[in-house]
């Protein structure tokens, strides 16, 4: 949810209108979240398989996803630079790849085997359905206050021209830097944005009491029933009956020798009459 109120589908326009930059350094701005994020998995995914824990992560991850939110409230403005942006985008990105596989490997290992499938689904469907409401609640923000903070600051000669303005950000980037309509429709996204922001800021704000309420799991020690053949490895159940194996193919052999050494015995005896 809070990814779709601060970063999109609404950053994009105000990076080319507020802050006057070209579609392809906007659209470059945008997808470092994505790239970082990517990145992170990765290296989260590796760190976890030798560690064997994932909460610390988890938490590592909440921390810095809020921080680059707060940070992007502070800075996201129309005088920061805009290095300052590309480095929250980054905090937030890192902070998205330190939540995400973290948090989908401890709820699979807090449940059974055959509850995996399920709790699963329920993480997933959980991200499409915050999605989905951070989408509605950041279109009806911003439709509802750039085009009342355009009424109210646009000036008298640009009015008319306020539904197309609204309605197409290449129009409201076309007006001359500096210009009074062109002040005004930056001045219109720039607040919109903060308000974005503050909205995301909010839900964060239930991240860490939700991660610290997860399982302090060591992943190498959960039990788990398992089945078939295991890549790389063998199952409890598997080195159990090649123990069983093992301990029955001793006893055969023994009695073999056994049996070998009455017959011996019993061939003595018959010479010796």
């Amino acid at each position: 949810m809070a990814f779709f109120l601060s970063v999109q589908p609404y950053f994009f326009s105000y990076l080319i209108v507020a802050r006057n930059l070209s579609a392809t350094a906007a659209g470059h701005i945008v997808q470092i979240f994505s790239f970082a994020c990517t990145v992170t998995v990765l290296c989260v995914g590796g760190l976890i398989k030798c560690t064997k824990i994932y909460k610390t992560y988890m938490l590592i991850g909440v921390v810095l996803y809020t921080l680059g939110i707060l940070l992007m409230l502070f800075y996201r403005n129309l005088d920061t630079p805009v290095a300052v942006i590309v480095v929250t985008q980054l905090i937030v990105g890192i902070g998205g790849g330190f939540i995400n596989v973290p948090t989908q490997l401890g709820i699979q290992a807090s449940v059974s085997q055959q509850d995996v499938g399920c709790a699963t689904a329920v993480f997933l469907t959980t991200l499409s359905l915050g999605g989905a409401v951070g989408s509605a609640v950041s279109g009806a923000i911003w439709s509802t206050l750039v085009k009342q903070k355009l009424g109210a600051y646009l000036p008298a000669e640009s009015l008319p021209a306020l539904e197309e303005i609204f309605g197409d950000f290449k129009k409201a980037a076309s007006y001359e830097l500096g210009s009074d309509t062109r002040e005004a429709v930056r001045r219109s996204y720039d607040e919109t944005m903060r308000m974005l922001l503050i909205i995301a800021l909010c839900a964060c704000i239930p991240l860490l009491p939700t991660a610290m309420t997860m399982k302090p799991l060591k992943l190498d020690l959960v039990e788990t029933e398992d089945k078939g053949v295991i890549i790389g490895g063998s199952s409890e159940k598997e080195e159990e009956e090649k123990r069983q194996a093992d301990e029955e193919e001793e006893g055969s052999m023994e009695l073999e020798l056994r049996e070998g050494r009455d017959a011996e015995d019993m061939d003595g005896i018959a010479l010796v009459k």
